[in-house]
């Protein structure tokens, strides 16, 4: 593990644009079928502050429903944006629909994978603090969560053994996760770890991140081109095989301006606060209604107002 500070001993400030697309090969009922899903990624970091958006480029495709994702962290909570496309035929049609999603919950590191591609430009813009801080060398692998609903809590994902490396800037230089020959799993609503099937009951290369070329930006060496590998076990063949490929490339670096971590909202949006549980033994999430991200005192204050009784949390779950 390589620990070094900036190199030109300031916190890093930049904003990166680029594409990133999603390929993987799977069996449908006509044999084997590739899927692509592309996606035009800007990212903006200021020191322990971040926001990344990534749009949804696959025009006509089933993807289309959504317009953009958008996530930003001020160091200690996450600020989750899902803005559906209003003209999707999925959408366009439903009175009164909710075209806009948000999340709040505490935490500065992303979980997993989702079909917003967010996650592998977290690791390579923004995960810094995240792996310098590391007392172990156990970290989240990049795997698809199950559900991409804002309107629940983030899902358990799988933290597997890793092995990685940053170049002088803090920037991931390449990452490998190790499978311990166990799966998460769904079951009844619970999740729970099963034992894989031998051979792979002993362990195999997971998943794998690598920059492949770098960008000089104010004295800083930042991601230019990576890429993000997943195999699976293929029980068939007792082997693994590679189950997608994600990747990335940088085409613009700029100064940053005017930055705030928070996603912009434009209308109305239908935000679940996990940093609160509603009382009485309900054990369901607080879900409101905002036009701007309300600090804990609005939204306690709120509550109060409305005879609201909650418990507060002080982490994620």
């Amino acid at each position: 593990m390589q620990i070094s500070n900036h190199s030109n001993g300031q916190e890093p400030e930049f904003q990166v644009e680029g594409n990133i697309i999603y390929s993987a090969e799977i069996r449908g009922p006509s044999g084997k079928e590739q899927v692509k899903h592309s996606r035009h990624f800007v990212v903006a970091r200021k020191g322990q502050q971040w926001k990344i958006r990534t749009t949804n480029l696959n025009e006509g495709s089933d993807f289309n429903a959504i317009a953009y994702d958008e996530m930003g962290c001020d160091g200690a909570k996450i600020f989750e944006l899902k803005q559906f496309n209003e003209n999707s035929p999925g959408i366009s049609n439903v009175k009164n629909i909710i075209s806009t999603q948000g999340r709040v919950r505490h935490g500065n590191a992303l979980s997993g994978l989702n079909i917003d591609l967010i996650y592998p430009v977290w690791i390579a813009y923004c995960s810094s603090s995240h792996f310098l801080s590391r007392n172990d060398n156990r970290i989240a692998a990049p795997l698809f969560m199950t559900g991409d609903s804002l309107g629940v809590i983030v899902p358990p994902t799988l933290s597997l053994p890793a092995r990685w490396k940053l170049n002088d800037s803090n920037f991931v230089s390449e990452i490998t996760w190790q499978s311990e020959g166990k799966e998460l799993a769904e079951e009844n609503g619970t999740y729970k770890l099963h034992t894989l099937p031998p051979p792979f009951d002993s362990g195999f290369l997971r998943a794998s991140f690598e920059t492949k070329d770098w960008v000089d930006f104010n004295e800083m060496r930042l991601p230019g081109i990576f890429a993000v590998k997943i195999y699976f076990p293929n029980q068939m063949t007792g082997k693994f095989d590679v189950s997608c490929v994600i990747d990335a490339k940088v085409q613009a670096v700029h100064p940053l301006l005017n930055f705030s971590f928070l996603p912009e909202l434009t209308k109305k949006t239908r935000i679940t606060d996990t940093r609160y549980r509603l009382g009485n033994n309900c054990g369901g999430l607080l879900t409101y209604g905002s036009l701007s991200w309300m600090t804990e005192e609005e939204v306690e204050a709120k509550c109060k107002s409305l005879g609201i009784i909650y418990e507060k949390q002080t982490s994620q779950g």
